[in-house]
């Protein structure tokens, strides 16, 4: 009866670190890394964006940040059709030298890009990349 009872306790133990401990869980989830770089064509817009991307509740969880160097970088989350894309979802723009803004956002696009913003001219995005929310 003692080893039953012995049992019992190391089983509500173990599962008792499980349930109270789901953040540890979820740092251990996949993530995917992404670094995107746009320069304008006319160099007057540049900038940066490194993300970190996991899957979460049938789309994805962006998280890191967007910066500018100089001019207006906007970042979208965009789904591709043919080899192009139309419209999407603005998640972060940020405009002047040197200028950061942290991204934590949540979407259901397939696809990101961070595209340079030119001032009545052609806008020059970067590569893009499909998100997977894996390595």
């Amino acid at each position: 009866m003692r080893h039953l009872a012995y049992a019992f306790v190391a089983a509500l133990t173990l599962a008792g670190g499980a349930v109270a401990a789901p953040g540890a869980q979820r740092d251990l989830l996949p993530q995917q890394g992404i670094y995107l770089q746009a320069t304008a064509g006319d160099d007057s817009a540049d900038g940066v964006s490194d993300l970190t991307v996991t899957r979460e509740s049938g789309g994805y969880r962006l998280r890191g940040y967007v910066e500018s160097v100089k001019g207006c970088v906007e970042l979208k989350a965009v789904n591709m059709h043919l080899g192009t894309y139309v419209g999407g979802d603005s998640i972060a723009k940020v405009c002047g030298e040197n200028v950061q803004a942290d991204v934590d956002a949540w979407t259901h696009h397939t696809d990101v890009v961070l595209t340079a913003l030119v001032p009545h001219g052609m806008d020059w995005d970067s590569r893009i990349v499909t998100l997977t929310g894996r390595p």
